[in-house]
């Protein structure tokens, strides 16, 4: 799913994701947006083995940019929206060029929005795009094919209904379906007598039966078997039903599918229900700690967590200090805010590669064809104190076929590490 209201969309998406869509206001173009001057690009080009001979210097390119700015979501939006501007501003410090930002408004929830944008973009021929939800739950997507604009989606990737769709790609994990495999093998680990898992989902039809069977095919040959799998409707505040039902069920473990605020108001419930298992979720927002408050205790998460108190390799630390010091020092900044900061950061990469490969970088099949030719890309995620993280996108599905994850725990108001692992549950390390 990919869900988050934080949250991502994968048979889901947060109640404020799911809601913010698609949307066309006025266009904002300009310069990247950045709170002050403070722009520190030493070393970031050795970091990132820029080659200076195609670095763009001097070009001027359009990229649009399809976030919530008003709306349900506009908080989200906000930080996210100023990040790209200071990826951009270091890389026209770097020799780069000059990325000439078009702000589209998703509405925070407005299909027809997200058309126009589109449009938009395409009337304006701009040939790259920066999206989010899925490309705005499906509303962009044709016209992205249409237009031919390149377009990245930090926030919601593909999901499992938009894989493999021309110039669209997703740069986020699908949650839950990337993240199972490592869950299970954390289940395993940490209690090897556990075989009823229990389950409460978001309740999206088709979606939901394809995630159930994902989680299925996960548990053959493992023992497991799916004591209960509880639907709620998206939003939900009270949880009760579900709950009681699932401690029918005498499960070993629960695996909570639901994103967003949603999440607070399940644990609330839960801790006072009796229950007493472990619960295993795969996102976490500073909103549903809030809601959730000391219930937030002990619970369990999984899926690609951009930890900013602990950055793993030296381009992460980079950005969680400018960040600071140019965006927000009073917002930590989280997956979304780094995924938006690494695709703009990916976008440089394919124009450098299309004019290595002699290609016109306003030209998005020129743009494309560079993306296939070579779908590895430095990463905030994962690395080591040394050396940037990779990911890797699959050209068959668009969707990230390498992308470091975690199990973590959050326990005395804080985030504690205890696994990592790739897609599908690759490379699993237990750190303690």
């Amino acid at each position: 799913m990919n869900t988050r209201n934080g949250g991502r969309i994968g048979y889901g998406l947060t109640r404020k994701e799911l809601l913010a869509g698609m949307g066309a206001a006025a266009a904002i173009a300009g310069t990247p947006r950045i709170a002050s001057a403070a722009i520190d690009v030493t070393g970031l080009a050795k970091m990132l083995d820029v080659d200076p001979k195609y670095t763009g210097k001097g070009l001027t390119l359009d990229v649009g940019m399809s976030y919530p700015v008003t709306g349900a979501a506009a908080v989200f939006g906000a930080h996210v929206t100023d990040t790209p501007g200071m990826a951009f501003a270091e890389i026209l410090a770097m020799g780069g060029p000059k990325f000439n930002m078009i702000l589209k408004d998703n509405k925070s929830g407005d299909p027809q929005a997200g058309v126009q944008s589109v449009r938009d973009f395409g009337f304006a021929h701009v040939p790259m795009m920066l999206t989010s939800e899925v490309a705005d739950l499906a509303a962009e997507l044709t016209g992205i094919k249409q237009y031919k604009i390149l377009s990245l989606d930090g926030s919601g990737g593909t999901s499992d209904f938009a894989q493999a769709r021309k110039y669209f790609w997703g740069t986020i994990a699908i949650t839950p379906d990337d993240a199972i495999p490592g869950a299970v093998k954390f289940i395993q680990h940490m209690w090897p007598s556990a075989k009823r898992i229990a389950s409460c989902g978001w309740d999206l039809g088709g979606l939901s039966d394809m995630v159930l069977d994902k989680i299925q095919h996960n548990f053959d040959n493992t023992g497991f078997v799916q004591a209960a799998s509880e639907r709620s409707k998206m939003g939900a505040t009270d949880y009760s039903p579900n709950i009681q039902k699932i401690k029918a069920s005498n499960p070993d473990v629960v695996l909570a599918i639901i994103y967003g605020e949603d999440i607070g108001y399940f644990m609330k419930q839960y801790v006072t229900s009796g229950i007493n298992k472990p619960v295993i979720t795969f996102a976490t927002t500073l909103a549903a700690q809030q809601i959730a408050g000391p219930a937030y205790e002990g619970l369990y998460f999984a899926f690609d967590y951009f930890d900013a108190s602990r950055p793993e390799n030296p381009w992460a630390k980079h950005f969680v200090d400018q960040y600071a010091k140019n965006v927000n020092a009073n917002v930590v900044p989280d997956y979304y805010t780094a995924n938006s900061y690494e695709d703009a950061y990916i976008l440089w990469q394919i124009v450098m590669r299309t004019l290595k490969r002699k290609g016109n970088p306003k030209n998005s099949d020129d743009l494309l064809a560079a993306l296939q030719s070579n779908p590895t890309f430095p990463s905030l995620y994962g690395g080591n104190e040394s050396t940037v993280g990779t990911i890797a996108f699959d050209t068959d599905t668009h969707s990230v076929k390498h992308r470091p994850m975690m199990v973590a725990q959050f326990k005395n108001g804080k985030v504690n590490q205890l696994a990592h692992f790739d897609i599908g549950g690759a490379d699993f390390k237990m750190l303690q």
